[in-house]
């Protein structure tokens, strides 16, 4: 029945294990993974990519999981074969300064809450593709560039240039800078671009370091190895704001996204309106 191969092809899915599935619905492996090719056949597409280490979904897996998870999970729930305590995992992505810090936190409010749901985290600044990478929501910072995703707005972050005074006092300036003396200055990069006055690139000319990570650019900047452009709450101890004429900063707001062709699981949702509804504290 495509009733059975369906559930088998959601408990492989959500756990990415055939063993897993066969546990779950004690039978042998060697059936499960005659049934998911069964599937696989039936519907004319592959939705697994496996190796003897790891199982992936494809694009068209990870799309039918999308439409069939909840009304299979919602049926065995009713059927008895899954438990109270069935757990449904989130897989989230993103930077590791912004998981400590703000969605870090929030994601385990959301958890205490809901003991049904269980997270797998990937922290990392690098834009993971959803459909390769098996990821159902990313927290990512504006502007995004990627039209076929579906953004909710978070939060809105302040940034601002910085340097260390003994930066300005080795060259003779002060925290007013012309855009050409700040551009001569040694600069500390991201993969993030500089983005300034009215959505404008402003690609620095001195590059002195490229560093993947908010928190080492601001030690850096503090040891006077270059300016940088740090969320404002970061320009603290020994950096000072610097005020470049021509070039302010944007506010880049924090959004919550994921592909505009999936239909997400109820509990996703779920999380969704619960990071909405709060701000960084965690406040509603």
């Amino acid at each position: 029945m495509i009733y059975n191969d369906l559930a088998l092809f959601t408990a492989v899915a959500r756990n990415l294990s055939f063993s897993a599935a066969a546990q779950q619905f004690d039978i042998p492996l060697s059936r499960v993974s005659r049934r998911i090719a069964e599937l696989e056949d039936h519907l004319g597409v592959k939705l697994f990519e496996r190796t003897t280490r790891k199982v992936r979904l494809t694009e068209e897996g990870r799309r039918l999981l999308d439409r069939c998870q909840d009304p299979i999970e919602a049926l065995l729930d009713l059927s008895g074969v899954t438990e109270d305590t069935h757990r449904r995992t989130i897989r989230v992505t993103a930077a590791p300064l912004a998981l400590r810090v703000d969605i870090g936190p929030l994601l385990l409010d959301f958890a205490q809450s809901r003991p049904d749901i269980t997270f797998d985290l990937t922290p990392t600044n690098a834009n993971l593709d959803f459909f390769r990478d098996n990821i159902d929501l990313a927290f990512r910072l504006g502007p995004l560039g990627d039209s076929s995703l579906v953004a909710r707005k978070l939060w809105t972050l302040t940034y601002d240039f910085c340097a260390a005074p003994k930066l300005l006092e080795k060259h003779g300036l002060g925290p007013d800078l012309a855009l050409a003396q700040f551009l001569d200055l040694p600069a500390l990069v991201t993969r993030q671009p500089w983005i300034v006055n009215r959505n404008e690139s402003l690609d620095p000319t001195n590059i002195a370091h490229e560093l993947d990570d908010l928190e080492l650019v601001q030690k850096a900047a503090t040891l006077g190895l270059g300016t940088a452009l740090l969320p404002r709450e970061m320009i603290k101890g020994d950096l000072l704001p610097l005020r470049v004429k021509g070039a302010t900063p944007i506010d880049r707001d924090m959004f919550v996204v994921y592909p505009g062709k999936r239909l997400l699981p109820s509990h996703t949702r779920d999380l969704i309106d619960f990071m909405a509804s709060r701000d960084r504290a965690g406040t509603p």
